[in-house]
């Protein structure tokens, strides 16, 4: 293979990767920073603490997505 069709498949790599991200950000995670997604009889400290941790996987996800950009850019 020469360089630019490794460049190509590593490119479409990344886009998928970026893909799955922003589905997991938003759709997945975001969907459980809703209270009515959860038992109706949830606690509200236990609900507080779940919602904590999504926001830090949620970030976290958000760093994976600008070192997937930067990887991108560099190609």
């Amino acid at each position: 293979m020469t360089g630019n069709e490794n460049k190509k498949i590593i490119g479409g790599y990344l886009a998928s990767a970026l893909d799955l991200e922003d589905k997991m950000s938003l759709d997945i995670y975001g969907e459980f920073l809703d209270k009515t997604a959860w038992p109706a009889g949830l606690d509200k400290e236990v609900f507080e603490n779940i919602k904590r941790l999504l926001d830090i996987v949620i970030e976290e996800t958000e760093m994976h997505k600008k070192a997937f950009l930067e990887i991108q850019k560099k190609l």
